[in-house]
C-alpha cells in the first residue's frame, strides 16, 4: 500500500491525496462546465443541476453496490489473498455489464419525474436535453467504480487517480469545444456539455480495466485467469453492497428533493443554491475522498486483523479532514464575493447585489456544515470498511426521510421559508446524521463483523 504504516500520518496522506487529486478532477470537471455553461446561458447553469442530480439519483445504488467491490478488494489484500483481490473486480465488471439495459430503462421515468418537477418550461426542456444523455451513458461512472475498485482497495491510488484525471480533462476539452462552438465542434450549448460528460464517463474505467489486465498486475494477480463470474462472491459483495447502494440512493434521492424544492422558491434564491453548490463541490468533494480512504484503510487494517489500527487511522483521517477544510471554510466567510463572481452571469434573471445578499449567509452556513460532513464522512466510511453497512442504511434512510425531507416540506409549505431557512435546517440534519456515525463507532460492534468469511466461509474467493 505505502512504506508507511497503514495508522499513520503519512500512511494515511500516502492513500488519501491521489484519492483526492482524483475528486478535485471531478471537481474541476463540474466546476468548469457550470463555469463554461454560466458563460454560455443562465438557464442552462439552472437545468444542470437538477438534471444532473436525478441521473445521478437513478444509477446510485448499482454505482454504490458496484463501488462497495473496493472493500472486498481491501479486505482480501490486507489478508494477502490476491485471487481474492482480482476475483472481486471481475464481479464488479460483470455486475457492470448487467446494469446496462438497467440504467438505459430508467430515463424513461426519469423524465415523468422531471415533468413533475414544476419547473418553468424553458428551463425543463434543457433539463429534459441533459439527463437523457446523461442516462444513456450511466454505465460510464459504474463502470469506472468497478475498475477503480481493484486499484483504490489495494491502496494503489495513483492510477485511478491518474484515469480520473484524464477523463476529466477529455471532458473540460470537449465541453469548451461543445458548449461553445469551438475546437472544430458546433455550438450545442447544455446538449454539448451533456455529450462531452457521456464520452468522458468511460476514459477512466477503461483506462484502468486495461492496466488490470496486461502487464505485471496480470501475472501477480491472475486477473485473466481469475476473470469469471464467482456466484458465491457477487452474492456476498450484493449482501454488503446493496446496503451501501441503497444508502447512496436514499442519500441522493433526499438532496434531490431538497434541489426541486429549492427551484421552486424565487429566483434569486434558487440561482443562489445552484451558485453556493457548485462552490461547495471545491469542500465536499475532497472530504469525499478522506471518507473513502478511511474506507480502504479501516478494510486493509481489518483483513490484517488488527481493528485497533482501524481505529487509530480513523481518528487521524478526521483529523486531516478538517485541517484541509477549516482554512478553506474561512475563505467561505472572509471573500464571499470571489465565488460569487465566478459564477455570476449577467444575463441573470437577478442582480449581483441581490444575489450577493442570499449567497453569502449560504457560504457562511456551508463553513459550518462542512465540519459536520467531514464527521460524517469519516466515521461512515470506516463503518462501511468494517462492513456495517445495514446500519449506515437504516441511519440513512430514517433521518433523510423521517426528519431531512419532512422537515423540508414543512418549512417550504407551511412556513414559506426561503433558502437561507432550509440550509440552516440542513446543517442540522448533517450534525445529527455525523452524531449517529459517531456513536455507532465508538460503540464497536463494527469490529465484529466478517464480510469475506474468515470465520467459515474461507471458500468464498475460491
Amino acid at each position: 500500500m505505502s512504506k508507511y504504516a497503514p495508522d499513520s500520518y503519512r500512511g494515511i496522506i500516502a492513500v488519501s491525496l491521489p484519492i483526492i487529486a482524483g475528486m478535485a478532477g471531478r471537481t474541476i470537471m463540474m466546476f468548469c462546465d457550470r463555469l463554461f455553461l454560466a458563460g454560455h446561458s443562465q438557464l442552462e447553469l439552472q437545468a444542470s443541476l437538477p438534471a444532473g442530480i436525478l441521473s445521478f439519483t437513478l444509477l446510485s445504488v448499482l454505482y454504490g453496490t458496484v463501488g462497495y467491490s473496493s472493500t472486498f478488494v481491501s479486505q482480501f489484500f490486507g489478508a494477502g489473498d490476491r485471487d481474492g483481490c482480482s476475483k472481486s473486480l471481475a464481479q464488479g465488471l460483470y455486475l457492470t455489464m448487467f446494469s446496462v439495459p438497467v440504467l438505459a430503462a430508467l430515463a424513461i421515468p426519469g423524465s415523468v419525474l422531471l415533468n413533475l418537477a414544476g419547473h418553468a418550461p424553458e428551463v425543463l426542456a434543457l433539463e429534459q436535453t441533459y439527463f437523457r444523455i446523461l442516462m444513456i451513458s450511466a454505465s460510464g461512472p459504474v463502470f469506472t467504480a468497478a475498475a477503480a475498485s481493484f486499484w483504490n482497495g489495494r491502496g494503489k491510488t495513483v492510477p485511478a487517480m491518474a484515469a480520473v484525471l484524464v477523463g476529466a480533462g477529455v471532458n473540460i476539452l470537449l465541453d469548451y469545444g461543445m458548449i461553445f462552438g469551438r475546437l472544430g465542434f458546433p455550438e450545442m450549448g447544455i446538449k454539448g456539455a451533456a455529450i462531452a460528460t457521456a464520452v468522458s464517463s468511460f476514459i477512466p474505467g477503461t483506462i484502468l480495466t486495461i492496466a488490470a489486465y496486461t502487464g505485471r498486475t496480470r501475472e501477480r494477480y491472475r486477473t485473466r485467469e481469475n476473470f469469471r463470474f464467482s456466484k458465491k462472491l457477487t452474492a456476498r459483495i450484493l449482501k454488503f453492497g446493496f446496503p451501501a447502494g441503497l444508502q447512496t440512493l436514499i442519500d441522493v434521492a433526499s438532496f434531490t428533493v431538497f434541489i426541486f424544492i429549492a427551484g421552486r422558491l424565487g429566483v434569486v434564491d434558487f440561482t443562489a443554491n445552484n451558485l453556493v453548490f457548485s462552490v461547495n463541490n471545491l469542500a465536499f468533494n475532497p472530504l469525499m475522498g478522506f471518507g473513502f480512504a478511511t474506507t480502504v484503510i479501516v478494510g486493509r487494517s481489518i483483513g490484517m486483523g488488527s481493528t485497533e489500527m482501524a481505529v487509530r487511522a480513523t481518528w487521524r483521517s478526521l483529523v486531516l479532514a478538517l485541517a484541509y477544510f477549516v482554512p478553506l471554510a474561512a475563505t467561505f466567510v472572509l471573500f464571499p464575493g470571489f465565488y460569487i463572481k465566478l459564477f455570476f452571469s449577467p444575463d441573470s434573471a437577478c442582480s449581483f447585489e441581490e444575489l450577493s445578499s442570499t449567497a453569502g449567509k449560504l457560504l457562511a452556513i456551508i463553513a459550518v456544515w462542512g465540519v459536520f460532513d467531514a464527521v460524517s464522512l469519516i466515521f461512515g466510511g470506516a463503518l462501511r470498511g468494517a462492513g456495517d453497512t445495514k446500519y449506515v442504511v437504516w441511519v440513512s434512510g430514517l433521518l433523510a426521510w423521517l426528519f431531512w425531507v419532512p422537515g423540508l416540506l414543512y418549512l417550504y409549505a407551511v412556513r414559506h421559508s426561503g433558502i437561507v431557512e432550509l440550509w440552516l435546517f440542513t446543517s442540522l440534519y448533517i450534525a445529527v446524521f455525523g452524531a449517529f456515525y459517531f456513536f455507532r463507532f465508538r460503540a464497536g460492534k463494527w469490529k465484529s463483523i466478517d464480510i469475506i468469511g474468515n470465520s467459515g466461509e474461507q471458500a468464498v474467493s475460491r
